[in-house]
């Protein structure tokens, strides 16, 4: 654990000195070593100021693995000359959400949770694609901030009703209890997103820089799961409320997988299979049962990685072509025959193909879901099926056909990309071989 907090300290050091190189080394030959580590909570168990258990670890574990690799893939913008605030942007959201997700303390959690909106506003608004990101930008800012505001009114609530803002000192004697639950979880919801609140999540995604969607879909998308698994002692007592949600997202997880049919942009299919994603990842935490929020961890981790992976390919893609249209950007197996590899290998497994995490978590969260209700079998069966088509329509769109005429020139792929889509891969095909991680 000591070498945990040093190893935080070194990274926070190579970005205030803007040493990036020597960050990415560190972090390249550091990072493995957490795959073998067997995480111990008995040194963290008399402080009561830390909430660290092995969901925050793995979380905090994918935080710093896809910073790096955001980094990583915009070396590009490093000789630019706002490139120190492009670095101070990545340290600073590194900063807040090492500390969201080690903090016990009701009202520092929920400063954090808010704190990640200003990098990431920051980042779409100084290095996005276009003129719309300003837009883009504003509807991100704006939906979280209407959702949190009601929850730092209920938090001031329950401190003045504790006199305590640690999480083992809450209590649940309190009034407007309906009302408290409500402001808290909507928030958490808008973040993950859940379907209904979900449309700043593409827009977002479309207009953002590639390192970008890369955060945003590998480790901001999590905080809101996070926060619902943190907050469960409070949330477990309000079941009957919590259906409505279940219901939405099992709804709303089979439309945005319809969706995903029918978009005609790369970035837009995959946020909004991240969408579909995340609704699983909201029934398997609101049923309370240990193998759904066990399922959900994993598919959390899974999914950051590889939604992060798919993000970049598309993006390698548009590099090239200058567009990010599925008309567009076709038969690219004649031109790239190793990028379609990589194509293969994530859309595979983002349809939970074997062997993954990916599908390790889905049989974790559908075996939990079913145990809670039988009749949802069908759904999820139908869920599967959908999820599988819509990857293979953008496998399928992308590698297959005929080059569209007017795209004559390509720059060929470089090893650095192929490397970080490597990096994306190795932590989802090996994972499923040290499960104990999670659990």
């Amino acid at each position: 654990m000591l070498n945990f907090v040093s190893f935080f300290f070194v990274l926070s050091f190579f970005f205030l000195f803007n040493n990036w190189w020597y960050f990415l080394i560190f972090m390249l030959f550091f990072y493995p070593f957490f795959f073998l580590y067997n995480f111990d909570l008995s040194f963290m168990s008399k402080n009561m100021f830390v909430c660290l258990d092995n969901f925050s670890f793995c979380l905090i574990v994918l935080t710093f693995w896809i910073i790096f690799l955001s980094i990583f893939s915009s070396t590009y913008l490093i000789s630019d000359y706002y490139s120190s605030y492009f670095l101070l942007v990545f340290w600073m959201l590194m900063i807040f959400l090492f500390f969201f997700f080690v903090v016990s303390n009701f009202f520092f959690f929920f400063f954090f949770f808010e704190s990640t909106l200003f990098p990431t506003f920051f980042l779409i608004l100084g290095w996005g694609n276009n003129y719309e990101r300003m837009f883009s930008g504003f509807y991100l800012f704006f939906y979280t901030l209407f959702s949190s505001m009601p929850m730092l009114l209920s938090i001031f609530y329950i401190l003045n009703s504790n006199n305590s803002g640690l999480f083992m000192f809450m209590d649940l004697n309190f009034g407007c209890l309906n009302l408290i639950y409500f402001f808290l979880i909507i928030s958490f919801l808008v973040k993950m997103p859940m379907f209904l609140v979900h449309s700043w999540l593409p827009k977002a995604h479309v207009e953002a820089p590639v390192s970008g969607s890369m955060i945003l879909a590998g480790v901001l998308l999590k905080m809101g799961g996070y926060g619902i698994f943190r907050l469960s002692f409070m949330f477990k007592y309000f079941f009957s409320l919590s259906l409505i949600w279940i219901y939405i997202s099992i709804w709303g997880g089979l439309v945005s997988s319809f969706i995903c049919l029918r978009q005609i942009d790369l970035k837009s299919l995959i946020a909004f299979s991240s969408v579909a994603h995340m609704s699983l990842v909201i029934i398997g935490l609101l049923i309370f049962f240990d193998l759904g929020i066990i399922g959900s961890l994993m598919l959390m981790f899974a999914h950051g990685l590889c939604s992060s992976g798919m993000f970049y390919l598309a993006n390698i893609v548009y590099e090239r072509s200058g567009t990010r249209s599925l008309f567009l950007n076709k038969g690219l197996m004649s031109i790239f025959p190793s990028l379609s590899l990589w194509w293969f290998l994530l859309c595979s497994f983002n349809m939970a193909a074997p062997p993954s995490l990916n599908l390790i978590s889905e049989i974790f969260l559908f075996s939990g879901v079913t145990s809670w209700s039988f009749i949802l079998v069908f759904i999820l069966m139908f869920f599967s099926f959908i999820g599988g088509a819509y990857n293979l329509f953008l496998f399928t769109f992308v590698n297959h056909g005929k080059v569209f005429s007017s795209l004559n020139f390509f720059n060929p792929c470089y090893i650095r990309e192929y490397y970080i889509l490597f990096l994306h891969m190795l932590p989802i095909s090996f994972m499923f071989l040290k499960l104990e991680v999670f659990y």
